[in-house]
């Protein structure tokens, strides 16, 4: 089926493209979503009129995209997680995609998880460069770190020292408690006597 591109379609095209998909595609998706119109003889003369528009818009969600790549060059996120063999540092679960995604947007970046391209989850420990593609082809990485959450556990939980200072502190009170009884004990025989 031969469309004309409205907006920029991901491995399609760019606005005012004309394509040839396959009719699924066509009906489920860049249709209904308002990316493309059928290529007819209609069409293709009042598209002209909205091409111009539609290639700024192009543009500038582009400088956009490229602006989101640059912030994003630096970026790494780090996941703790259960390891099941630590010889071979599996993992019990993984680092997936909308892991990724979770953890981009808690430091403000808005990155829709079809963006990001992870083929499998992340299963071993280690290092990973994962790449995003953004709009208009501009093209992203940042770097994923997995590491074993008991190397976390290794350092002493906040709990832990609260738990070692309650138990001094108890036994002062039961001390003094003792002391301060027997001083009442003592003043009250005196005031019999």
């Amino acid at each position: 089926m031969k469309l004309i591109l409205r907006a920029s379609v991901t491995h399609l095209g760019e606005p005012g493209d004309l394509v040839e998909v396959k009719k699924g595609y066509a009906r489920n998706y860049l249709l209904p979503q308002q990316l493309a119109i059928r290529a007819t003889e209609a069409n293709l003369r009042s598209i002209d009129h909205e091409l111009t528009r539609l290639r700024a818009e192009a543009a500038e969600k582009r400088a956009q995209a490229e602006i989101v790549a640059k912030s994003l060059a630096g970026v790494s996120l780090s996941f703790g997680r259960k390891v099941a063999d630590v010889g071979a540092g599996t993992l019990y679960g993984s680092v997936s995609v909308a892991d990724i995604d979770d953890r981009l947007a808690e430091r403000g970046f808005t990155i829709q998880r079809g963006e990001i391209h992870l083929e499998q989850p992340i299963k071993h420990l280690g290092e990973y460069d994962v790449s995003l593609s953004l709009a208009h082809g501009v093209a992203a990485a940042v770097r994923v770190i997995v590491s074993s959450e008991d190397d976390a556990a290794a350092e002493p939980a906040p709990g832990d020292a609260v738990d070692e200072v309650v138990e001094p502190v108890e036994r002062v009170d039961s001390a003094a408690t003792e002391d301060n009884l027997t001083a009442d004990e003592t003043s009250s025989e005196n005031e019999d006597a």
